[in-house]
């Protein structure tokens, strides 16, 4: 026999589990395991967006070689923006 009951719907509710009782120390520990994996993952999310290392790894391969091309776009862009900004003040 199952402790499901029927609900407006059609749906079946089942009483939600009751989790094993857990001592004060084990929360704590589990607590300070969670608080561990957070730093962790704060920490790789900042290293991540750091802009030199974006630049990094937009602007240099693998093995450490300039790409070439992606400089060169960028530059364009730059001079592009730039050269509209001063069009746009001389009107």
């Amino acid at each position: 026999m199952t402790n499901a009951t029927t609900v407006p719907g059609g749906l079946a509710a089942r009483e939600p589990a009751t989790p094993p009782a857990r001592t004060p120390a084990e929360i704590e520990a589990d607590i300070e395991r969670t608080r561990a994996r957070l730093a962790e993952t704060v920490d790789a999310i900042a290293t991540r967006v750091k802009p030199a290392n974006v630049a990094r790894r937009t602007f240099v391969d693998s093995d450490g070689n300039l790409r070439v091309k992606r400089i060169a776009v960028l530059a364009v862009v730059v001079a592009g923006v730039a050269g509209l900004v001063r069009w746009r003040r001389s009107r």
